[in-house]
């Protein structure tokens, strides 16, 4: 299983520290960047270091809204969406790839939540991150 990188608490994830673990996925994660800043301008970026999984992770917020959670892996990074089981069906009826719609049905709930996670490794899945991004905005 693979393990988030970002262990060094006195490590802020800048972008240089970015290009080291990300290599040629950089470019992804900048176009990732991108997309959330010209789609959703209210929406913030926030790394934090967590001292239970012990590694840095980053959350996509709204006010106090978590859209999402974002992990750094050794050329790739990993955004994971989390929703209720009344939110099965709309999930199931989105467009993105069929792949995540099968495992999203296969995982087990943590708590009340149901965890959606996409490795990130090119462009492709920056298409069904938007349209997760636009559903999970739209909930109350």
């Amino acid at each position: 299983m693979d393990k988030p990188l970002l262990n060094d608490e006195k490590e802020f994830p800048d972008e240089k520290v970015l290009s080291k673990y990300l290599g040629k996925t950089k470019t992804v994660w900048d176009e990732f960047i991108n997309l959330i800043s010209s789609e959703h301008p209210t929406f913030a970026l926030e790394w934090r270091y967590y001292k239970d999984g012990k590694s840095w992770l980053c959350k996509l917020t709204k006010k106090k809204k978590t859209i999402c959670w974002i992990s750094i892996r050794d050329k790739f990074f990993k955004v994971t969406f989390y929703f209720t089981e009344k939110n099965d069906h709309d999930v199931n009826k989105l467009e993105i790839d069929q792949d995540l719609k099968d495992t999203y049905a296969q995982n087990r709930n943590i708590g009340k939540l149901k965890p959606l996670t996409i490795e990130v490794k090119n462009e492709k899945a920056l298409r069904s991150i938007q349209e997760l991004i636009r559903y999970k905005n739209q909930l109350k």
